[in-house]
């Protein structure tokens, strides 16, 4: 699965730099998301995330989706991932994937200045290591807002590269409170994909369509 003038960029690029709150030992939170797809309940999505005050974050998700594809009456997807981040750089990825019967597992470690892929066992092959995973649950780097960025498909292990564009600042109802969150865009092979974050530069919606199927990945609950 997975997923758009220059003042005002430039003034929301100021404010992501100065946004982020500070990290603190062991400081871990839990997201509940609900899954739509077109414009139905389909699904649940939970992330746990733990940030230490070393520069090291893990995240641990799982997300299960049934929805009604073509004839199929039971299309369902079940993912399991986990990913090692330090210092803002991707060092380690784990996902195991059932696309409806379709099983794929996807491995990633640091090896020296690179990162090693496997995918479901074939051979390994060299990434860069300032990849950017599709889950999208965290805000890429600074460097690369309204540039090119090279982006992991970690439930594939395939790569591209998009652009990642600032489209605007926009209030989005966060449980029963509405929040500043950035919205930016990325391209994807089947699609643009929408992305909101919030101060914490962390995903609080997605949206995107994929083989005419407009998805939405909506935050509803936040446990610290």
């Amino acid at each position: 699965m997975s997923l758009a003038g220059c003042r005002s960029a430039l003034l929301c690029l100021i404010s992501l730099a100065c946004a982020a709150a500070p990290a603190w030992a062991d400081d871990t939170e839990e997201r509940s998301f609900s899954i739509f797809v077109d414009g139905k309940d389909a699904g649940k999505s939970t992330m746990k995330i733990t940030q230490k005050d070393d520069g090291t974050c893990y995240m641990a998700a799982n997300c299960n989706v049934k929805f009604r594809h073509l004839l199929v009456v039971d299309y369902k997807i079940d993912m399991e991932t986990q990913e090692w981040w330090k210092n803002g750089q991707l060092i380690g990825l784990n996902t195991k994937c059932n696309d409806n019967g379709k099983r794929t597992e996807v491995t990633v470690f640091a090896d020296n200045m690179m990162l090693r892929l496997r995918v479901s066992g074939a051979q390994d092959r060299y990434i860069k290591n300032d990849s950017w995973c599709n889950s999208f649950w965290k805000l890429a780097d600074a460097k690369f807002h309204n540039k090119t960025v090279p982006i992991l498909e970690s439930d594939s292990g395939k790569e591209y590269s998009s652009e990642l564009k600032y489209v605007d600042t926009q209030q989005l109802k966060i449980g029963n409170q509405l929040q500043d969150c950035y919205h930016f865009r990325v391209q994807a092979a089947a699609g643009p994909v929408d992305l909101w974050y919030d101060r914490y530069h962390r995903i609080v919606r997605q949206e995107f369509t994929e083989s005419g199927h407009k998805t939405v990945v909506q935050l509803v609950h936040i446990k610290r």
